[in-house]
């Protein structure tokens, strides 16, 4: 990590990164997605503790995705078999399985679910932090506070745009290379680069409930066909989704044009990022 330097608008987590789910479900449709979603588990739920003495917040308290349909219930079966492939426990359950798993649900409705029991949440703040600790361990430098206002680029005699340079308003930093990880305002930031970044903002909600008796420990909850997550927090529950008609949020890419969120930087060859942005997409 020697050479990396992180730039932040304000403070880490001061955006929407506080108030993401921080979900980790390990079984998707792509053996790629599988790969990478088993070694953030293992950072968050047990390396970086051991390397940094920080907690993540990392809960293992199972997930479980429910089928209202027969085609969504073979979906899932697809997914339990390319779980065994990469050592992911998972089991399909009956209505009444679930029942057992998760007393609380109304099954009657339902043709099964998909149980992964390592499943399981992370503290959004508390994730970047040790991620931040772990990086300037490292060699990495976290600067906050610190907004980007352009990039210097030029073009070589293939004529390929390349980096120079960084502008901020507290100087500026000689680089090669720029990760855009402004979250949000990584359309804005691209555009100083003259990159155009497919990326647009949509406002979504969640709801906490209040105490529920006997909500604790059970598993996170998904149904794909609502677009709607169930989340434990404590003993309460954090419920949001995604809507089938998304409201846009353009202003928030004009609103910061010239102080856009995080940049990770490498100033000499790149050996990636360790810090990263919250996905817009989630609550």
């Amino acid at each position: 990590m020697s050479g990396a330097v992180l730039l932040e608008r304000e403070r880490l987590t001061s955006g929407t990164t506080w108030h993401t789910a921080g979900l980790l479900w390990q079984l998707r449709p792509s053996d790629v997605e599988v790969e990478l979603l088993a070694h953030t588990r293992r950072v968050v739920s047990r390396e970086l503790e051991e390397e940094t003495g920080l907690h993540t917040g990392w809960i293992q308290n199972g997930g479980l995705f429910i089928a209202s349909n027969r085609q969504r219930l073979d979906e899932y079966k697809r997914l339990m078999s390319l779980g065994k492939a990469y050592g992911v426990e998972s089991h399909v359950l009956s209505p009444a399985e679930t029942k057992t798993v998760y007393p609380l649900m109304n099954v009657d409705d339902l043709y099964g679910t998909l149980y992964v029991p390592h499943d399981g949440t992370m503290d959004p703040a508390g994730t970047c932090s040790t991620l931040a600790r772990a990086a300037t361990a490292r060699g990495a430098q976290v600067i906050e506070n610190c907004p980007v206002t352009g990039i210097r680029v030029w073009t070589d005699d293939f004529g390929v745009r390349r980096v120079a340079g960084v502008e901020t308003q507290h100087g500026s930093i000689q680089t090669p290379c720029v990760v855009n990880c402004a979250g949000v305002w990584a359309s804005a930031v691209g555009r100083m680069a003259g990159v155009k970044v497919p990326l647009v903002a949509m406002h979504h909600a969640y709801v906490v409930t209040e105490r529920i008796e006997g909500i604790q420990n059970m598993p996170n909850v998904r149904d794909h066909d609502a677009s709607v997550y169930l989340r434990l927090q404590g003993d309460a529950l954090s419920v949001g989704g995604y809507e089938a008609n998304p409201i846009f949020w353009e202003e928030a890419v004009k609103s910061r044009t010239g102080a856009a969120a995080g940049l990770c930087l490498k100033t000499s060859t790149v050996k990636g990022c360790t810090v990263r942005s919250d996905d817009l997409r989630r609550a």
